[in-house]
């Protein structure tokens, strides 16, 4: 069995994804013994275990929202009292009465019963123009949960208080690296050790990991402010960014139907976003933000490690992946300072919560350590058994199943096919997905046809060679 788990860990041929995961360098699956090979039901496993990993940690980060709502402890009472002396509402300029507050969906159960939404209102936040400014809270060191207000209507948004993203990365990170330091013992002893803890090395590949670092921190922001759903297909967007960034700095140019594939996604983005623009989603900018530096982040380390490990193919990959991991672990350590606080604050910290680095931790931030660590894993032994087209469909697959299917069910997903906006936000998406598909299918097509040409053209000029003889 622990062999079976350090054979996962090495891949030969693959760099990180923006999950700290891996992709194959090529299309071709890698090759093993016939005597290797694993069976089919192994296989298949392992793809639907992949596909889960891949898509769950968007949706367990939803899961441990609600708890902290749902929890409305250890001690709520200041928020509770600050709601209901306000229940009234707060002055709005123009308005020639305060709009009384409005329960919303989500909100903790004793909390909600004190506070129905009257459908007018409903009616009427649809068609008032939603400003974040215009927003007033109220939360409390105690407290799992914190009050967020739209004065202009009235809405009230119970926003759970979350952990510190780079404290779980960081510590998700480490794990990893242990991992990686026990494989290269165990296959190659401390002198594989020692190549781990090359400084030059160490340094050479440090971009690499704090690029990766920062991506990852970027990843888990934006999942913590968007939807499942939202956040699967906003992060699509790097199927637009990743192939502009090789096109310019590998100079390879991109076949027109690929551009064609790219403005079609990124229409069925546009639209989608266009059908969120309301109150439920004035928080959202700031998701669109993260998920934008995430792709971004994730593009450039992608190059980057592409670049540095094609380089250096003697050394085993296993070791380059234990001279990244160091400095992405300290990278997303970093962001804790580096990045800035909520309103703006620079540098940040820790917020002034009970637990310290591990505040607001529960049962479920440990789950979403271990599906981001194991999604990592999981990468890699995908990326060893199978070609980069099969992973990329997968990860497309993973936006409708489980992303959006589950989410929809658990009622995360802001979704009336009976409103023109929902009807929007349905057709985006599956535009979307479309071109990804397309994408995925046309790239593999067009690198098949192209590796054909060459094996053309390498016949022709043997074929002269021997004429010339």
């Amino acid at each position: 069995m622990s062999q079976r788990v350090f054979e996962i860990l090495h891949t030969s041929s693959a760099i990180f994804d923006d999950q700290g995961g891996f992709e194959s360098f090529d299309s071709e699956p890698h090759g093993q013994s016939a005597g290797d090979q694993p069976s089919r039901v192994s296989l298949a496993v392992l793809l639907l275990a992949g596909l889960y990993f891949d898509s769950s940690v968007a949706l367990w980060q939803n899961v441990y929202k609600d708890a902290q709502v749902r929890f409305d402890g250890p001690n709520c009472e200041a928020v509770h009292d600050w709601v209901l002396t306000n229940r009234r509402g707060f002055p709005w300029e123009g308005a020639n009465a305060p709009h009384a507050l409005h329960g919303a969906d989500g909100c903790p159960p004793p909390l909600a019963k004190q506070l129905k939404e009257p459908k007018e209102a409903i009616m009427f936040r649809r068609l008032e123009p939603s400003k974040e400014a215009d927003a007033v809270e109220k939360e409390d060191s105690q407290c799992s949960w914190k009050a967020v207000v739209h004065v202009p209507t009235g809405r009230l948004k119970c926003k759970p208080q979350s952990f510190t993203k780079g404290c779980a990365l960081s510590l998700q990170a480490t794990c990893g690296l242990i991992l990686y330091y026990s494989y290269n013992y165990w296959v190659g002893g401390f002198e594989l050790i020692k190549e781990c803890f090359q400084i030059r090395r160490l340094l050479k590949f440090s971009v690499v990991g704090a690029m990766f670092g920062c991506g990852a921190v970027f990843s888990f922001l934006a999942q913590d402010a968007l939807s499942p759903g939202s956040y699967a297909l906003y992060a699509q967007s790097g199927v637009v960014i990743v192939p502009i960034m090789w096109r310019i700095l590998f100079r390879q140019p991109l076949p027109v139907l690929t551009w064609v594939h790219i403005c079609i996604i990124t229409l069925g983005i546009l639209a989608y976003r266009i059908s969120e623009i309301d109150l439920d989603h004035m928080f959202d900018g700031i998701g669109l933000m993260w998920v934008a530096l995430k792709v971004l982040m994730a593009g450039l380390g992608s190059v980057v490690a592409e670049l540095l490990l094609k380089q250096d193919t003697s050394l085993p990959f296993t070791v380059q992946v234990a001279c990244i991991l160091p400095s992405k672990a300290l990278a997303c350590l970093l962001t804790i300072w580096l990045i800035p606080g909520p309103d703006m604050e620079w540098p940040n910290h820790l917020p002034d919560r009970p637990g310290g680095f591990f505040h607001d931790w529960s049962m479920w931030t440990w789950v979403i350590v271990f599906h981001n660590l194991g999604d990592t894993i999981l990468s890699a032994a995908v990326a060893k058994q199978f070609d980069s087209v099969v992973k990329a469909i997968c990860g497309v697959v993973g936006i409708i199943f489980p992303t959006w299917v589950v989410s929809y069910l658990c009622g995360w997903e802001d979704l009336v096919l009976k409103s023109s906006a929902g009807q929007l936000k349905m057709t985006g998406g599956v535009v979307v997905i479309v071109g990804s598909f397309a994408y995925v299918l046309g790239r593999a097509q067009n690198n098949e046809l192209r590796k054909s040409q060459d094996e053309v053209a390498r016949l022709s000029q043997r074929s002269g060679v021997v004429e010339l003889t």
